[in-house]
């Protein structure tokens, strides 16, 4: 995916981003964490990407909905993602940040939006009504972020593919949540395999790490 200028929205997703995931080696400081997932920077090195964040009038009350769920999509697995979204929900919620999300019921209006494609891994994205991500190629799932001209986040769409095995719903549906947050890089280091939701190679996570929790606080103190 392009980053494409809409108004004054810049739009940026997780898969399409600049920079989708780094490189690193051995275990990361805090800081160094919190700056690769924030703003795609290399340990040491400068922000790649520009930070963003929900505004504070926004991030107390944070709506995010699930879309009507398209008639092609499994009943069994749609169900699965929503309460996989409810647990993930619950999990940012509890993290410590100054975050509070909230499920409203589908068809009412919230800034995060959760959407079933009926397409699988490799497949082509359609249905969101979104032109820019509709016909996009879908992993497990895909996070796409706006925001305005002062780098406040101003709405998110999480798409989520309808072949993603029982076992690694929760777990995707939580890095895509959390990176709906605006930390949108991910890590590719087999030291954060089992202890990062932000873990390029895995999809196998169920509860935030130490340093995942840290860098949401640190987004928002």
């Amino acid at each position: 995916m392009r980053p494409a200028i809409l108004a004054l929205a810049l739009m940026v997703g997780s898969p399409g981003h600049a920079v989708e995931f780094i490189a690193t080696s051995g275990r990361l400081t805090d800081t160094d964490f919190y700056r690769l997932v924030s703003c795609a920077a290399a340990p040491g090195q400068d922000c790649v990407e520009q930070i963003v964040r929900w505004p504070d009038r926004t991030i107390g009350d944070l709506r995010v909905v699930l879309d009507p769920v398209h008639p092609d999509y499994p009943k069994g697995r749609a169900k699965e993602m929503l309460a996989a979204l409810d647990m993930a929900i619950a999990a940012l919620n509890d993290s410590g940040a100054a975050i509070r999300l909230r499920r409203v019921p589908t068809g009412h209006a919230a800034p995060l939006r959760l959407y079933l494609t009926p397409a699988g891994d490799g497949g082509t994205i359609r249905g969101t009504g979104v032109d820019s991500v509709d016909g996009e190629v879908i992993g497990a799932g895909l996070t796409t972020v706006w925001w305005n001209d002062v780098y406040e986040i101003t709405k998110a769409l999480i798409v989520m593919a309808d072949d993603l095995p029982s076992r690694e719903i929760y777990p995707v549906m939580l890095e895509e949540l959390t990176q709906s947050m605006g930390l949108l890089t991910d890590i590719r280091n087999p030291l954060y395999d089992r202890d990062s939701v932000f873990s390029e190679d895995s999809n196998s996570v169920r509860q935030l790490g130490e340093q995942d929790i840290m860098a949401l606080r640190r987004h928002y103190p």
